[in-house]
């Protein structure tokens, strides 16, 4: 595996039932929020910037729901499958 492939990481976003196949590297971003955030037009969709503090980054990893300000994107989001919570206020 070249080097370059180590530092990449592959997941499937779900948002609105279409699936977005995502492949980034390592460090690029600082969270599973932030990526999401850049990657999808999710409408509200973390609005205390990564505090933890408002619900609005809700996801579903492989069925286990957690904020995605607190996920790291590494390893061990590789190959699952995250399901993006639409926020309603």
């Amino acid at each position: 595996m070249a080097t370059s492939e180590k530092n990449t990481i592959l997941f499937t976003l779900i948002y609105r039932n279409e699936e977005y196949r995502v492949q980034t590297r390592l460090g690029q971003y600082n969270s599973l929020m932030s990526l999401i955030s850049d990657q999808l037009p999710v409408s509200g969709f973390g609005l205390c910037s990564g505090m933890g503090s408002c619900g609005t980054c809700l996801v579903a990893i492989d069925g286990m729901h957690t904020l995605s300000c607190s996920v790291q994107v590494n390893d061990s989001i590789a190959n699952t499958r995250i399901v993006v919570k639409e926020a309603y206020f």
